[in-house]
């Protein structure tokens, strides 16, 4: 079955160790962090593996038995140093200190984007991270197509971001063919995952099970967010990702198993 995470803004401003713990309560998989290139994310993270909040995040991943998926993001117009305290380093660090399979970058219109991502490839490959290109509107990767291109002949990867009432089912059926490998993992919006999903039922039924998909950050606002600050907070940022879960799942049934559902 495929892997389903939740990214951190989703439930912002809660902090990681509670973004785990609701992640658990929801019966979600993983975790995406943000670790640099964010304002709240410099301040928590930088002193990189120094920072205080590590060693409660390790405790919290391993007692709860969720993962964290990736963490983000470099921007491949910075330039790439060495030293602990530069976002990128720190970026690669924290993602092999929390066995996160990915680490999420940014295109810039001041490199050239196919070499930059060779070399952070290169840079990742001792943490054991692969690098994942996300499309971003006004930078020189704007749509799926331009990650492909970007990352072909290299080991990273793309996110490919679906949203299921906007979308074409045979567009997205033909990107997952023309990633192939490439795919890193599809993300959907957190407030595209309603309890009845309609037409969008199935959209990724020929997803690859070892294709994790996830929780995104939501295009319109959510509401009042959980305090953290709140015990009950986990319970029900929990309950709220439960739906989200359930969302996902009506996106990856296949056709035959809603035969199945329909003949009991």
């Amino acid at each position: 079955m495929n892997r389903v995470a939740v990214h951190h803004s989703v439930l912002d401003p809660t902090d990681p160790v509670a973004c785990v713990l609701a992640a658990r309560a929801g019966g979600i998989d993983a975790v995406g962090l943000h670790v640099a290139s964010e304002d709240a994310a410099e301040r928590a993270w930088e002193h990189g593996a120094g920072a205080p909040l590590l060693a409660a995040l390790v405790d919290v991943l391993l007692v709860s038995r969720v993962t964290a998926l990736d963490v983000g993001r470099i921007d491949l117009g910075d330039p790439p140093g060495t030293a602990a305290a530069d976002p990128r380093h720190r970026a690669l660090d924290l993602a092999g200190r929390l066995g996160a399979q990915f680490v999420t970058a940014r295109a810039s219109s001041t490199v050239d984007t196919a070499d930059a991502v060779a070399v952070l490839c290169h840079q990742a490959e001792p943490f054991r991270v692969r690098p994942v290109l996300v499309p971003t509107p006004g930078t020189p990767v704007a749509s799926p197509r331009d990650a492909i291109a970007a990352v072909a002949g290299s080991r990273a990867g793309i996110v490919l971001d679906v949203v299921p009432s906007t979308v074409d089912a045979d567009e997205v059926a033909e990107l997952l063919v023309e990633a192939g490998d490439a795919l890193g993992y599809v993300r959907v919006p957190a407030d595209e995952l309603g309890v009845d999903m309609g037409a969008a039922t199935s959209l990724l039924a020929t997803l690859p099970p070892w294709v994790p998909v996830v929780v995104g950050a939501p295009r319109e606002p959510l509401g009042r967010r959980p305090d953290p600050a709140d015990p009950t907070s986990a319970a029900r940022s929990g309950a709220f990702l439960a739906a989200c879960r359930a969302g996902v799942d009506r996106l990856l049934v296949h056709p035959r198993a809603l035969e199945a559902e329909r003949g009991r």
